[in-house]
């Protein structure tokens, strides 16, 4: 017996960097839908943050969280949703809310660093040959991200 929907929709406003590199990370990744990319991303970096469903709270952060889309300049431009997991979504609220942003901005942050890693340590390592896991690899590295999101960060 279902007891409600299992999907959130979130929506986004992305400055038009954030859209392009969203859409080449997808393709680079073969044709990823980029609410998988997201979630991906979400998951990873409430992770790393040490957010989990756990009775033990995620450590204190030890500055501000690097991945904070800046917003002070030019207006967004592309609006896109996003379905999420309830599960997901109920991480990413956490995570947001621990690193002092809402919880848009943590999506893109997150999806912007993870990119940054992914171009610097994806391997493509179950890829369908290892001709699409190089392509794959070259197409990441391609992505232009800003500073902010290169991995890896100096601290």
């Amino acid at each position: 017996m279902p007891f409600g929907t299992s999907y959130i929709t979130k929506t986004l406003r992305l400055h038009p960097i954030e859209n392009h590199v969203f859409d080449k990370a997808c393709e680079a990744l073969g044709g990823l839908e980029r609410a998988q990319l997201m979630q991906e991303a979400v998951l990873a970096e409430a992770f790393r943050l040490g957010i989990r469903f756990s009775a033990e709270p995620p450590p204190p952060l030890r500055g501000a969280w690097p991945y904070l889309p800046d917003r002070s300049d030019e207006p967004t431009e592309i609006r896109v949703s996003i379905s999420m997991r309830v599960t997901v979504a109920e991480l990413m609220s956490m995570a947001a809310e621990h690193v002092k942003a809402s919880e848009p901005l943590f999506i893109i942050g997150a999806t912007m660093a993870y990119v940054g890693r992914l171009q610097h340590c994806y391997q493509g390592a179950h890829a369908s040959s290892p001709e699409d896991a190089r392509e794959s690899r070259a197409a990441l590295r391609k992505i232009r991200l800003p500073e902010q999101y290169r991995y890896p960060r100096q601290r």
